[in-house]
């Protein structure tokens, strides 16, 4: 479109609108989210019988994640350990961290180990079971590798992975990290 004075406005594109539009919708949903009831509390949608806050979770995550990394170098082995947990009461605020034991990448066979580490995790995440089951038709994301294993604990849903070894190896080195952070959130 041409103005008056000569300066052209360019055609907006429908493509563009819909992104404006999800854009405004996903700050109005946010908004809503943190905005305050009538009584002036901040809405929370969570459970408020939670065990620890999501800080605590995540200092007993990195002490995990340092049994993990002991435990590998113990087994002689080296990886990507991956470590995530849903705090009692939650229901999508998946907290998730990583240790690298040595090396982050199989670089002789082309392997990327971060990838598939947080591959097996995001796979007992969605599945409530460890990774690489021959049962369970992979989907669009999942590799399908064993070595992430699942467990449920105090209402926490723990998810731990670890990739650079065999399937074996890894799947040790990961209900390792699960059983330790057991006795990390029950304070043993």
């Amino acid at each position: 479109m041409k103005l008056n004075n000569g300066f052209e406005i360019p055609q907006i594109g429908v493509g563009f609108l819909r992104q404006s539009l999800l854009i405004l919708l996903l700050c109005g949903v946010c908004f809503a989210c943190n905005a305050p009831q009538q009584d002036g509390k901040k809405t929370d949608l969570t459970n408020e019988n939670k065990n620890m806050t999501n800080g605590e979770l995540r200092e007993k995550l990195a002490l995990a994640l340092e049994d993990m990394k002991a435990k590998a170098i113990e087994m002689g082995i080296e990886g990507v350990a991956t470590a995530s947990v849903l705090n009692s009461g939650d229901t999508v605020d998946w907290i998730g961290e990583m240790k690298v034991v040595g090396s982050y990448c199989n670089w002789k066979d082309g392997y990327n180990l971060v990838a598939v580490a947080w591959s097996k995790c995001g796979e007992v995440i969605v599945t409530h079971a460890d990774s690489g089951d021959p049962n369970h038709q992979t989907i669009t994301g999942e590799l399908g590798y064993a070595g992430g294993a699942y467990d449920e604990y105090e209402g926490c849903k723990l998810a731990f992975a670890f990739s650079g070894a065999t399937s074996e190896e890894d799947l040790v080195v990961a209900k390792y990290g699960i059983e330790k952070m057991k006795g990390y959130i029950s304070g043993k």
